[in-house]
C-alpha cells in the first residue's frame, strides 16, 4: 500500500571523507517487496557516524546518507512486507540486516551475521527526510516513548543493554563501567534497573557527578590507580568499556575480581596488551559486543517504555547536521546529540 509521496527529499550526503556534508536534493528511495518507507522524525548522533565521516571507518562506497538511530512513521509498505503498517512508528539501529538462516543469525547472533548489513554504511541511512528499511528487521517503538528519547536507544542504548547481558553479571554483583558518555549513562541506569551494584568510571569529574544522579552507586576517576580503587570498593564481577581509549584496559584489569568478565565496546584506534599471567590466573573471560539483536531490543524498547531509562539528550535542527558532527568530534556534547526535522528542508 503506498500514499501520494513527494519525488524528491533532503539529505545530509556524505561525498568526500572528513569534509562538510551537504544537504541536497535527492530522489526519495523505491521500496522493495520487503521493504517500508519511513517518515523520519527524528535522527540520534553516534560516535561511530563521526568515525564513518573521517575516514576511521571508511564506508565502502560513496556518496552516502550517514545515520543509524533513526525514529518515524511507516508512510508505504512493499507487497510482502506484513508485519507493519502504515501509521507505526519505527526505528532502525546499525543492523540494517542479515541473511537470517546462517548459524549466527539462528543462534541470536544475527549482528555478526557474515552478511551483515549496518544502516548507514552500507546502506543507505536515515540522515534523511525518507528511508527504505527492511520490514523484519525493523523495530516497532512501543507508546510512551518519544521519538527524542527513542532515538539513542536505537545504537546507544541497545549497545549498553546488549554488553551488559554479556558480562553474565547477576543482581547484586557488581559491575564496573568505564567511560561515562551517552552509552556508559545508558549503562548505568539498565544495571541499577537490573540489581546491580554500579562503580562508575571517567576521567572527568561533572561527567561522574552525572553518573552518580543516574543511580551510580559509587564514582572512581580514571587513572592509574582506578584499578586499586575500584578494589578497595570489593572489586569488579564484571567490566564494560564503552570509552575509546585503550587507557581503560590495564584497569580494567587491575580491577576485576576472580572469573570476571570484560566486555569490550567502545573501539579505540591503539593496540591493547596484556600479560597472558593477567588474564589466565584469576580466569577471566574478555568479550567483543557489537550493537545488539532484534531480541535485546525488544528487550530494552519494553523496558524504555516504562519511563524509567532517559537519555541526557541535546536536541538540534536537521540543518545544522555538520555543526552538530563537529561538536561530537571535538567532545564538546554531554550525552547524546537528536536531530529533528523540522530544520531538514
Amino acid at each position: 500500500m503506498e500514499t501520494l509521496m513527494p519525488k524528491m527529499m533532503t539529505a545530509a550526503l556524505l561525498t568526500k571523507l572528513n569534509a562538510p556534508l551537504e544537504l541536497v536534493k535527492v530522489p526519495v528511495p523505491e521500496i522493495a517487496n520487503d521493504e517500508v518507507l519511513v517518515k523520519l522524525e527524528t535522527n540520534g548522533l553516534c560516535f561511530t557516524d563521526v568515525q564513518i565521516w573521517k575516514g576511521e571507518h571508511a564506508p565502502p562506497s560513496l556518496p552516502l546518507i550517514m545515520g543509524h538511530e533513526g525514529i518515524g512513521r511507516v508512510v508505504a509498505t512493499g507487497s510482502n512486507a506484513t508485519r507493519l503498517r502504515v501509521g507505526d512508528r519505527v526505528g532502525i539501529g546499525y543492523v540494517h540486516g542479515a541473511c537470517g538462516h546462517c548459524r549466527d543469525c539462528l543462534t541470536g547472533g544475527e549482528n555478526y551475521c557474515p552478511e551483515f548489513t549496518a544502516t548507514g554504511y552500507s546502506q543507505p541511512g536515515c540522515f534523511a527526510e525518507f528511508v527504505a528499511l527492511r520490514d523484519h528487521w525493523t523495530n516497532k517503538i512501543p507508546e510512551g516513548i518519544d521519538p527524542i528519547e527513542a532515538a539513542p536507544l536505537m545504537c546507544a542504548g541497545a549497545a549498553a543493554y546488549a554488553s551488559l547481558k554479556r558480562t553474565g553479571v547477576q543482581t547484586g554483583d557488581t559491575i564496573a563501567i568505564f567511560g561515562m558518555g551517552g552509552l556508559g549513562q545508558y549503562g548505568v541506569q539498565i544495571a541499577k534497573l537490573s540489581g546491580m551494584r554500579v562503580i562508575a568510571v571517567d576521567i572527568a569529574n561533572d561527567k561522574l557527578a552525572k553518573a552518580k544522579e543516574l543511580g551510580a552507586d559509587e564514582c572512581v576517576e580514571a587513572g592509574e590507580n582506578a584499578g586499586a580503587a575500584i578494589k578497595a570498593l570489593g572489586g569488579a564481577h564484571g567490566c564494560v568499556n564503552f570509552a575509546p581509549v585503550t587507557a581503560t584496559w590495564p584497569m580494567m584489569l587491575d580491577a576485576c575480581n576472580p572469573r570476571a568478565t570484560i566486555v569490550l565496546t567502545g573501539v579505540p584506534a591503539g593496540e591493547m596488551a596484556f600479560y597472558t599471567y593477567q588474564v589466565v590466573e584469576r580466569g577471566l573471560t574478555v568479550r567483543g559486543s557489537s550493537a545488539s539483536n532484534r531480541q535485546e531490543m525488544a528487550e530494552l524498547l519494553a523496558l524504555s517504555a516504562s519511563g524509567r531509562i532517559k537519555g541526557v539528550i541535546k536536541t538540534r535542527p536537521f540543518n545544522e547536521i555538520d555543526a552538530a558532527l563537529n561538536d561530537l568530534n571535538q567532545g564538546r556534547v554531554e550525552g547524546r546529540i537528536v536531530l529533528t526535522m523540522e530544520g531538514g528542508a
